[in-house]
């Protein structure tokens, strides 16, 4: 029994033996593009976890069989992977990788310098991040990608202003906004504050963000000594798109575009027990649902108008806020031209933007509509000349619906009772939906007629551009002078209804008169117009 259990394991020894005998040993060393060692150079069998790393002198050894193929890799340097086969000594060069050697981020006055080269914190966020997030305020697509920056919006209007806060508040009752450059052009950033509402008028809302190459957040004080006191807050490097060549030819067509859809999320809890009244009472004209418990009745409410009076089933309308609200959509275009000339020494980029958004507010009163024409260029005129520019016209229009007590929407809106339907309210033409003989005199009308009568309308435009020159009289030295301007004006019409009523039709106000909701109306305009020039002398 023995011997047939040693003859049947023979055969297995020498598979064993034959396995054993395809493993060698592989030495050799790891060199630079310029002959120099490279310690600690990782060696690897490609798909597996078996490897070693390179000596202080780059040698190694392993252990390994003809067919493998061996991974050499260091940081900085391209992957090289070598078959083995009868080899037993193999060296290998490997040479530095570009793409991670040179990345380089724009600094203070566009200047590009090696990220590890900085001494202060720059964190750039890539044109595919920005674009990916589809804001219409750029700076909103920065927002939870670099750490250290707090990027908040006013509101969900169309339109609305944010702000970033790059390290915290600096100030109390100053202003805490970083600096924008864009291109190597301060520019200003403007909003526009009026009826509880803060718009965006100038400045970093008035650029799209197809048109962006990439943006730097510089956070250091040493990042913005350039700039003076107004970089206290810190620095947002805004880099545009610049001209490239196709696959085949020497241009490309781009365009791009999207759709968002957008509702209201959440609503405050409201009680639907009680209806329209005050300490469990019935009251006619009453603002507030804190009257007797609703119990599906037929019951009138508001004033007597010219021997009328509204009836309504007494009971709960859960989704009134709800049904008062549209759906919001907002969408945006964008078409650039891109190329380069046959001999590489001329570049453009032109490129028309379009971003419409309208919110959630019945009607087209809540609307936002921006254009955007970008040009850039490039043009090697000589081995020691460089010249570039740029430029830049938006427009934009705002329509806003304010928030403050009184006449506007969401006071009326919330102050509404909770047996009466707001959707019934549309129709402007009846008296009743009117201040003239509405449900209630307290303080609040009838939102329909609010966002119909009450008026805030913003028309902005901003040009901006540079022109540079770049002089290379020696090897390592280049010489830059820059000329920059950022133009922007705005035309803000605000408008607030006047209510006279003498209560001549009213048969019965119910204790308080509609005439008590008079007030008298105002028209508001401002104008105004700013612009700024930049003159930079570079050596670097």
């Amino acid at each position: 029994m023995l011997k047939k259990i040693a003859l049947a394991l023979i055969p297995l020894l020498g598979f064993a033996v034959m396995a054993t005998a395809q493993n060698k040993q592989i030495s050799g060393k790891v060199t630079d593009a310029n002959g120099d060692p490279i310690p600690g150079a990782s060696v690897l069998i490609k798909g597996t976890t078996t490897g070693t790393a390179t000596n202080l002198d780059g040698t190694y050894s392993i252990t390994a069989s003809a067919a493998d193929v061996l991974e050499f890799s260091f940081f900085g340097m391209k992957n090289q992977f070598v078959e083995i086969g009868e080899r037993k000594v193999i060296n290998v060069t490997l040479q530095d990788d570009l793409l991670l050697l040179d990345e380089v981020v724009v600094t203070a006055l566009g200047i590009t310098r090696s990220e590890k080269t900085l001494g202060y914190s720059a964190t750039t966020v890539k044109s595919d991040d920005i674009v990916s997030a589809r804001t219409t305020n750029l700076a909103n697509s920065i927002a939870g990608k670099v750490a250290g920056v707090q990027v908040q919006s006013t509101s969900t209007d169309p339109g609305a202003a944010s702000s970033i806060i790059i390290r915290g508040f600096s100030s109390i009752n100053g202003s805490n906004q970083p600096l924008y450059v864009v291109d190597g052009v301060p520019i200003v950033n403007v909003n526009m504050n009026a009826q509880s509402k803060s718009t965006g008028i100038s400045g970093i809302s008035n650029i799209s963000s197809e048109d962006i190459e990439s943006m730097t957040v510089l956070k250091g004080a040493a990042a913005t000594a350039l700039y003076g006191s107004r970089a206290a807050n810190g620095v947002v490097i805004v880099t545009t798109r610049s001209g490239k060549k196709g696959n085949d030819r020497d241009f490309t067509i781009e365009y791009s575009g999207g759709v968002q859809l957008s509702q209201v999320a959440m609503f405050p809890i409201m009680q639907n027990m009680f209806g329209q009244g005050w300490n469990g009472t019935q009251t006619y004209i009453e603002n507030g649902s804190w009257g007797p418990a609703l119990d599906g009745s037929t019951q009138v409410y508001g004033p007597i108008w010219n021997n009328q009076q509204r009836i309504h089933e007494f009971s709960a309308k859960p989704t009134n806020v709800k049904d008062f609200f549209d759906l919001g959509v907002s969408h945006n275009h964008n078409l650039a031209i891109s190329g380069a000339s046959t001999d590489n020494k001329m570049t453009y980029y032109l490129s028309y933007g379009y971003t419409s958004d309208n919110g959630a507010m019945p009607g087209d009163h809540d609307t936002y509509n921006r254009n955007t024409i970008t040009y850039n260029s490039t043009f090697d005129a000589a081995k020691w000349l460089k010249v570039s520019s740029n430029l830049s016209f938006a427009r934009n229009k705002s329509d806003v619906v304010g928030s403050y007590q009184g006449t506007s929407v969401i006071d009326g809106l919330y102050e509404f009772p909770r047996d009466i339907s707001i959707v019934d309210l549309k129709d402007l033409s009846c008296a009743f939906n009117t201040p003239e003989a509405y449900l209630t005199p307290y303080g609040i009308t009838n939102l329909y007629w609010a966002i119909a009568n009450n008026y805030n309308h913003n028309d902005a435009k901003e040009i901006r551009g540079k022109i540079q020159l770049d002089l290379k009289p020696l090897k390592d030295l280049t010489l830059t002078y820059r000329y920059g301007f950022d133009y922007r004006d705005m035309d803000n019409k605000m408008g607030y209804p006047e209510i006279n009523l003498d209560d001549s039709l009213i048969n019965d106000d119910k204790g308080y008169a509609p005439s008590n909701m008079n007030q008298s109306g105002w028209v508001y305009a401002y104008y105004s117009r700013g612009y700024e020039t930049n003159h930079d002398f570079l050596a670097t």
